[in-house]
């Protein structure tokens, strides 16, 4: 019984396929354009005809030209682009000094676990300054001291301070 009623579905299945296919292939051959053979020497100046797409693409150009659509004005701006004076309007700011990347060394590591350890370099610190891991130095901090390295994060940067190896 159960055979009886899974070669019914089967077969139903199969003519389903099949009559979807015919339909698509009848609505895909139904919708291809005619192809139209135009005369594309270089001597012709005709115009496109007005139906074509070289004229609604024209059209669209001079639309576009004229209006401008990032500006409500619909015309351009009076005053040319500049990025230094982006916040010209707000309040003055003094000028920013170039970042200077800090030397930093590696002089010792102190103590068992909780490690610390001796950095010269650090700015605005003096040497033989002593870091512990979640210190923070001006825009540093120090995130991790391990037995044999440091790691210091910076706003952009970030250095992995270790012991030089002895040649």
């Amino acid at each position: 019984m159960n055979a009886a009623r899974s070669a019914r579905s089967y077969g139903i299945a199969v003519a389903a396929v099949i009559g979807l296919t015919g339909t698509g292939i009848m609505r895909w051959r139904a919708a291809v354009p005619a192809v139209r053979h135009q005369n594309t020497s270089m001597g012709s100046t005709a115009a496109p005809p007005a139906d074509s797409l070289e004229a609604a693409l024209a059209e669209a150009e001079d639309v576009t030209t004229t209006n401008d659509p990032f500006r409500l004005a619909n015309a351009p701006a009076s005053v040319r682009f500049n990025p230094g004076n982006e916040n010209a309007g707000a309040v003055a700011m003094a000028p920013v000094a170039p970042l200077v990347r800090p030397n930093m060394t590696l002089k010792a590591i102190v103590g068992g676990p909780p490690w610390q350890a001796i950095v010269d370099g650090i700015p605005g610190q003096p040497q033989g300054t002593v870091v512990r891991a979640g210190n923070a130095f001006d825009k540093l901090v120090a995130r991790a001291v391990t037995r044999d390295s440091v790691v210091i994060q910076g706003p952009d940067t970030t250095w992995v301070l270790s012991f030089r190896r002895r040649q």
